[in-house]
């Protein structure tokens, strides 16, 4: 599944690269902290992050996120850091349990061929319950819902059927629950396209396809902001392989419209009040999708950066080269620099308060978050592990 994920990853440099030039909603809950377990309660309000995967998912409480694997840590669970207290515990309300191996709530079973499993590789908070992807013993694409506290899972939604009974290939969909649909998308098609299903099951319907005879089109980075989903399109047509420009569409939920936002935009995107952030040979654009105006807000040439927008900052990761971070104001101007001191290996994002990524180092993969509450100069990124 790592693999895949790096194979896929691999695709998206290369048309990023060859053009020449890459929201994640969430619902309150309160959580109360023992020894032992964690109690968790829904509340009612929205909430909108900024994670360019969704690999951490935020409520207004804390975060949840998959464990990686460590020699010492076999099965990865699921894990929780208390936004108030900063303590990070395994997701788990059996009282007196040691968190170790199957037994824990906090783990959920790997995918294996006839069986129920999860990938864990994506994560959202939405209303009250967990989601994350996963294949059924039947091999299907799926959503599974988790309750808060992770004490229980069951099948939400089936998305699609795999190959993966007769190949063992997987790759995870890219995914966005947003307005009660499960928005996805099939990676592995050649010639992808944009579909949505109802939370819990239905009839999937497409909101997007290219209707053309190109060899190859990618459609990918969906994010949702006020009532609207954005996402990006990548094409190669028959003729000597040329690309088109990289396309931004939007999709309006109510209207069940898509339209064409800019063309041109093959880097990493975000959209907050109306205007596109992103990155291009130019430096740090700014288009303001009402007027068709595009600023440049910094000259500075980028090198294909990941874009958080938070309250405070515009963020931007050298995602390609050295993975260092760099925070500018809303107009352009550099704040400071987050050196890579602690092994980033891919940047995922984060909102007003933190920011999380995946580390590396001699023993192996783990995930680390810097802490936007400090002051400027002394930010730092740090391993989040348990307790």
């Amino acid at each position: 599944m790592k693999k895949e994920r790096d194979i896929l990853r691999g695709i998206r440099l290369f048309c990023i690269l060859a053009a020449g030039a890459f929201l994640l909603p969430a619902c309150e809950k309160t959580v109360v902290n023992d020894k032992d377990r964690v109690v968790v309660q829904p509340e009612s309000a929205e909430r909108l992050s900024d994670f360019e995967y969704q690999q951490v998912a935020e409520s207004e409480s804390g975060y949840y996120f998959w464990e990686r694997f460590t020699p010492s840590q076999f099965y990865p669970r699921l894990m929780f850091m208390d936004k108030e207290s900063g303590r990070t515990v395994p997701l788990c309300s059996k009282p007196d349990c040691s968190h170790v191996g199957k037994e824990c709530n906090a783990y959920f079973p790997e995918m294996e061929w006839g069986e129920n499993g999860f990938s864990k590789d994506y994560l959202q908070y939405y209303e009250g319950s967990l989601y994350s992807v996963g294949l059924t013993e039947d091999s299907y694409a799926a959503i599974f819902c988790i309750k808060a506290d992770g004490s229980e899972w069951e099948i939400s939604t089936k998305l699609y059927r795999t190959d993966y009974g007769s190949s063992g290939h997987w790759r995870t969909p890219e995914i966005l629950i947003n307005g009660g649909y499960v928005y996805f998308i099939d990676n592995k098609q050649d010639h992808m396209k944009l579909e949505r299903i109802p939370l819990g099951g239905g009839l999937a319907e497409t909101v997007f396809e290219v209707e053309s005879d190109a060899v190859y089109v990618q459609v990918y980075r969906m994010e949702a902001n006020a009532g609207d989903l954005f996402f990006q399109v990548f094409i190669i047509m028959n003729d000597g392989n040329s690309l088109t420009n990289g396309d931004l569409y939007r999709y309006h939920m109510a209207s069940r419209q898509c339209s064409l936002i800019k063309e041109g935009i093959f880097s990493p995107y975000s959209v907050q009040d109306g205007f596109v952030y992103y990155g291009s040979s130019e430096g740090l654009c700014r288009y303001s999708i009402k007027d068709d105006v595009i600023q440049v807000l910094n000259d500075r040439s980028l090198d294909v950066p990941n874009i958080t927008l938070t309250k405070d900052y515009i963020v931007l990761c050298r995602q390609m080269s050295d993975n260092i971070l760099t925070l500018y104001d809303y107009e352009g101007n550099e704040l400071a620099t987050v050196p890579n001191m602690l092994g980033l290996h891919w940047y995922f994002g984060g909102n007003a308060d933190k920011l999380f990524g995946e580390c590396t180092d001699e023993v192996g993969l783990k995930l680390c978050y810097l802490d936007l509450t400090r002051p400027l100069d002394e930010l730092q990124w740090e391993e989040l592990k348990a307790e």
